[in-house]
């Protein structure tokens, strides 16, 4: 299974805030948690690159505001 994350806000609103709220990061937690408790395990993570950018803030840091993580199901091994 591959899913794409978006863990910062939308690139317009990133002047304002690079991290979602502490309840929208707990709702993401909870979503890593349940696909762990399905059998799904990481195995690998990268960053997409359709969604780069530099924020101000931090004018020489390439900044991924995504990325992607492509995950086993690990009942389903013999």
């Amino acid at each position: 299974m591959m899913v794409e994350f978006h863990p910062c806000e939308d690139k317009q609103i990133v002047k304002i805030s690079l991290v979602k709220t502490p309840q929208k990061l707990l709702r993401y937690w909870r979503t890593l948690r349940a696909i762990d408790e399905l059998g799904f395990k990481l195995w690998k993570v990268w960053n997409n690159y359709s969604c780069r950018f530099k924020p101000e803030q931090f004018k020489d840091v390439q900044y991924y505001g995504c990325f992607n993580a492509c995950y086993l199901n690990i009942k389903y091994l013999i």
